[in-house]
């Protein structure tokens, strides 16, 4: 489940504050054929997030005879679901463990094993990737909009540097049929929190429509994104930074090298994730390192507004963390970051905090990233494959910590605008408030449009002007008794799986609409065209209509999503590129 960072996302954007940069008040830091579903009520997935494989009442855990394959020279044995024709492999890793000396390099691909006796067990979940309980407290503030009590939906973590794991859903593995379309789930939680094996993305449904899925753990904030000096003089590209990013990359390199075995098509793999994992797969589409590891891709409530930090600013907030572990400022690079190494989890986490200048997210390193994602994109420099994407109506209603730290008042709002400089006046037209109970609505207005549907409208614009086939969504459906929610920030992915979280409303309006989103995401895994002939059409999206398709109550095509928003967004965004190329 994706969570918004509680901490470096809220320190962005006072900083944004306090400089007046428009668009970095908005940068998120932060998730063969297809059978059509039939109308039989979706499975629901346990509540622990250690377990995520739906069982069927008073049926054993497995099968006895347990599916083996043969990934990367090793022979691996998983789990036939029990009552559902899908096994699936979990736990699997993917590269060597970053830890010690490899603890901020890229990924190294595991050698290929040695034949055994016995086969690798690969029956339950291997770690999280470090991190704190952050998502848990998030996920329970919705379940408790509900009535559902906090403490009763934790799930225990078990999280580690040893963690590049990745698990594997098939219906094909045992009966190689024609090999089928691939869906890689990168999961959200603003780059800080999150696994490959929380029970919302639980792979057996899709699974069972026809796709092989797999769902992966990447190094997590400053594991994943940590830039130092010393990190740049070891590189042979002069990079450093976005290890989270090289670790999604490696997972993709492993799906092209073994996904045979367990009957998907190398040829056909979708990308797909929300809110830090769609971020992350706009950078993996502007990046020429995925080239021919991805061929179609879908982003759920992902964001490129704004500017990025560059390798040698960000490598500054390394040098700074390096001194809050106590590390002499005149120690040489190789020095520091030899400290950073080998200090521990709990050193680092503490030095962290007081460290507001390290980069937890991804950056302009001049390799993986060669330039601020969003100038990518509108200059088509990106990765020219079908793209499907959109975002939630009231993505901002949970994302309440990352609304800009302003006094919420009329006069607090005002001021606030007046920071916006030439992009001030449209903005409080659009969004007005004019009493003090209406600035926090219209503040979440504002961060809904600009950090996300504008953000989805542009990406489509961007990839239709480029010639690339895309189709743009908008999520608009609401759960009973969730009106002061309304379709909020996640919401869409237990649809988009199939699953039932049993935690929360689920209404026939609800299975409809996530059988017929099922429907969509599949066919266009399978495809690279959501559409066909059990739901509405979805038109692509145009530079001259804006179509996209309305997923709520109503299955609908529209036009011309908040073109107003959108047109001041855009250019508060673009203004922000430019002060990125700068420094």
């Amino acid at each position: 489940m994706p969570l918004p960072c509680d901490t470096a996302p809220h320190r962005v954007l006072a900083r944004a504050l306090r400089s007046a940069t428009t668009a970095s008040l908005f940068t998120l830091a932060m998730h063969g054929t297809v059978r059509p579903l039939t109308a039989q009520p979706l499975a629901a997935p346990p509540t622990s997030a250690r377990d995520a494989t739906p069982r069927v009442p008073g049926a054993p855990a497995a099968t006895a005879r347990a599916p083996r394959v043969v990934a990367d020279g090793e022979t691996l044995e998983g789990v036939a679901i029990a009552g559902r024709a899908v096994s699936v492999f979990k736990g699997i890793p993917y590269a060597e463990p970053p830890v010690g000396a490899r603890r901020w390099t890229p990924p190294v691909a595991r050698s290929a094993a040695a034949a055994a006796r016995t086969a690798r067990q690969v029956t339950s979940f291997g770690a999280e990737c470090m991190q704190d309980d952050r998502e848990q407290r998030w996920t329970a503030q919705i379940y408790a909009v509900f009535g559902r009590d906090k403490d009763a939906t934790y799930a225990q973590l078990h999280p580690s540097e040893d963690c590049l794991f990745l698990k594997v859903w098939t219906g094909n593995a045992t009966t190689r049929g024609t090999p089928r379309p691939v869906m890689v789930w990168i999961h959200g939680g603003s780059n800080v929190s999150g696994s490959g094996h929380g029970s919302w993305y639980d792979g057996t449904h899709l699974a069972e429509q026809g796709v092989v899925v797999v769902t992966i753990n990447y190094r997590l904030g400053v594991y994943g994104f940590l830039a130092h000096p010393g990190l740049v003089a070891e590189s042979p590209q002069g990079a450093a930074g976005n290890y989270a990013l090289m670790d999604q990359l490696e997972a993709l390199r492993w799906v092209q090298r073994n996904i045979r075995a367990f009957g998907g098509d190398p040829s056909r793999v979708t990308v797909f994730g929300e809110s830090a994992g769609a971020i992350d797969i706009l950078h993996l589409l502007a990046s020429p390192l995925s080239q021919g590891l991805l061929h179609r891709a879908i982003v759920q409530s992902g964001s490129y507004f704004g500017g990025m930090p560059r390798v040698a600013a960000a490598a500054q907030g390394g040098v700074a963390l390096a001194k809050a572990l106590g590390v002499d400022s005149s120690a040489s690079p190789a020095a520091s970051l030899a400290a950073l190494r080998a200090a521990s989890p709990e050193r680092l986490a503490a030095a962290l905090r007081a460290t507001p200048t390290a980069t937890v997210g991804p950056i302009v390193d001049g390799w993986v990233l060669p330039d601020v994602t969003g100038r990518r994109f509108e200059q088509g420099q990106v990765q020219r494959v079908p793209l499907l994407v959109g975002s939630n109506a009231n993505e901002a209603t949970t994302l309440k910590t990352l609304l800009p730290p302003v006094p919420r008042t009329v006069q607090g709002y005002k001021n606030f605008l007046s920071s916006l400089l030439f992009f001030a006046a449209p903005t409080e037209q659009l969004y007005p408030a004019k009493t003090d109970a209406e600035v926090e609505p219209a503040l979440m207005a504002v961060f809904t449009d600009f950090a996300f549907t504008c953000t989805a409208r542009g990406a489509a614009r961007d990839y239709a002007r480029a010639g690339v086939p895309a189709w743009q969504y908008w999520f608009t459906r609401t759960y009973p008794g969730g009106e002061s929610l309304g379709a909020y920030h996640a919401m869409e992915i237990t649809y988009a799986f199939g699953n039932v979280d049993p935690m929360l409303p689920r209404t026939p309006t609800d299975i409809a609409l996530s059988q017929a989103m099922v429907r969509y995401w599949t066919r266009f895994a399978a495809t690279g065209d959501p559409n066909g002939p059990e739901a509405p059409a979805w038109p692509a999206h145009t530079t001259t209509g804006n179509e996209y398709l309305e997923l709520g109550a109503t299955i609908a095509p529209r036009a011309n999503l908040k073109p107003q928003a959108c047109a001041v967004a855009d250019a508060a965004s673009k203004a922000q590129w430019g002060a990125a190329a700068a420094r």
